[in-house]
């Protein structure tokens, strides 16, 4: 009797196995259908075409940015406005300017620039120079007074090439 109960759990074994062998055999060729159906709609759908065997390759254009002519000033060195102590500010200053011609004139306003640096320079702490915003809001104050000064030229930007607080 035991014999018949191994022989029918034996039977009813084998049909289980072919199910999830066929089973697994269907999900692979579905995996494999849908794999070659999204590799054929990437190629003619959404691939950019090959390049014609005659034409140049297409280069997209990279504009670099354009730098004005450098126009650098005498150092300047000046006391701040500290009730603490005697403190110095060491700058020297950089322009970049429009053009050539605006270079020529601009030698020609040297002092009067260099008047107006110092007076605003004087005016500020320690405290408004050694912080990161304090440095932007003084190139942003200086930009604006040179490009008072420079008209109708016009600075594009300034640069401090060198800034020491002692």
């Amino acid at each position: 009797m035991a014999d018949e109960q191994e022989a029918k759990a034996a039977e009813e074994g084998e049909p289980k196995k072919k199910s999830k062998m066929m089973l697994f055999i269907i999900l692979g060729v579905a995996v494999l259908l849908l794999g070659g159906g999204g590799f054929f709609a990437y190629t003619k759908f959404f691939a950019p075409p090959p390049p014609e065997e005659g034409a140049e390759p297409v280069k997209p254009e990279v504009l670099a940015p354009k730098v004005g002519e450098m126009f650098p000033l005498d150092p300047f060195v000046v006391n701040l406005s500290d009730p603490k102590g005697k403190r110095y500010l060491k700058v020297k200053i950089t322009l970049e300017l429009e053009s050539a011609d605006a270079v020529e004139r601009v030698t020609k306003m040297v002092p009067k620039l260099r008047d107006m640096v110092i007076i605003m320079l004087t005016s500020l702490t320690f405290e408004e120079v050694m912080t990161p915003e304090g440095k932007i809001q003084i190139r942003d104050e200086l930009l604006d007074r040179f490009n008072q000064i420079l008209r109708p030229d016009r600075v594009l930007n300034i640069y401090f090439t060198d800034f020491v607080v002692q």
